[in-house]
């Protein structure tokens, strides 16, 4: 591992990812996707503030560049759903993109219209510097080198996480050569083949992640690469998003059923679960779990 992220596995910062993210750190994570939108703005630095409040640990944010090379903070192709503009994003440039107003919640025709407009990038990371840590979806691949220049000009990747799709059966990792990989913290996504986790597991382990996200079709096999997941020092990320389609492992079962949602997958040995449902969540983790939080089964 890159010497850097290596020797700052110790820090005591909250919202340093290689801290979160080791398994000597015994409270599920919690993630917010695309920040807490339900109760502000998706994508705003209004929801970062609100996670921050929230106690959240990270949060979960999109970006891409305008048709001048700036990027900003949003989730769809176009401005429709959720600010007042309309058009492509990547085909418009910075200052009509800044003339929008964010519009409150998930957006659509019917939703409040706020003071805010969409971020830069920038703009989010100093807003979440030193209060809670990011993890940044680049919608488009070709934007990722930008992204990873921001970061590392601004000098807060410690609390940065970056992600990017990987197929574990691959001769090669083109992600290991990337100038920035080993600088900033990286989060591999990938299915989880059935009966065959543990040996993908192994075959990324030249990635050093200290952390994964996948999808599953089994929660068996989740329990099955264990073992494989300790020894390597990896947290394991789970979407229960109602768009994720992890079976019913999702946010609107788990509002009826906690425990067989985020309490199932605490069990199989999950460390991170991204949300849309935060409050929600933080509260069952801290119901009876006294004063750090409900721990997750290692």
């Amino acid at each position: 591992m890159h010497q850097t992220l290596a020797a700052s596995r110790n820090t005591s910062i909250p919202c340093h990812v290689l801290a979160l993210c080791s398994r000597d750190n015994p409270a599920i994570l919690t993630i917010a996707h695309r920040g807490f939108w339900t109760a502000t703005a998706e994508n705003s630095l209004a929801s970062v503030r609100a996670a921050v409040a929230a106690g959240v640990e990270m949060i979960e944010i999109d970006t891409q560049a305008t048709a001048d090379g700036r990027l900003v903070v949003i989730h769809d192709g176009t401005l429709d759903r959720t600010t007042t503009g309309k058009g492509i994003v990547n085909a418009l440039p910075f200052e009509v993109v800044r003339t929008a107003r964010l519009k409150a919640g998930a957006g659509g025709d019917a939703a409040e219209v706020t003071d805010e407009c969409v971020p830069t990038l920038e703009e989010l990371l100093e807003e979440a510097r030193g209060r809670i840590a990011v993890n940044i979806d680049t919608k488009f691949a070709r934007d990722l080198p930008l992204v990873m220049e921001t970061v590392l000009r601004l000098g807060n990747q410690d609390q940065v996480l970056v992600k990017t799709d990987i197929d574990p059966e691959a001769a090669r990792f083109e992600v290991l050569d990337a100038h920035w990989f080993g600088k900033i913290p990286h989060m591999p996504m990938f299915p989880v083949r059935k009966g065959k986790f543990a040996e993908d597991l192994r075959r990324i382990e030249a990635l050093r992640a200290p952390m994964i996200e996948v999808k599953f079709t089994d929660i068996a096999d989740l329990v099955e690469g264990r073992a494989e997941i300790e020894r390597q020092n990896i947290r394991l990320w789970i979407n229960t998003l109602d768009v994720a389609h992890c079976l019913d492992f999702n946010d609107t079962r788990a509002l009826a059923d906690p425990e067989a949602v985020w309490g199932a997958l605490a069990e199989a040995g999950v460390g991170a679960i991204q949300t849309d449902e935060v409050e929600a969540f933080t509260g069952w983790l801290k119901t009876g779990s006294g004063a750090t939080g409900r721990a997750w089964a290692r």
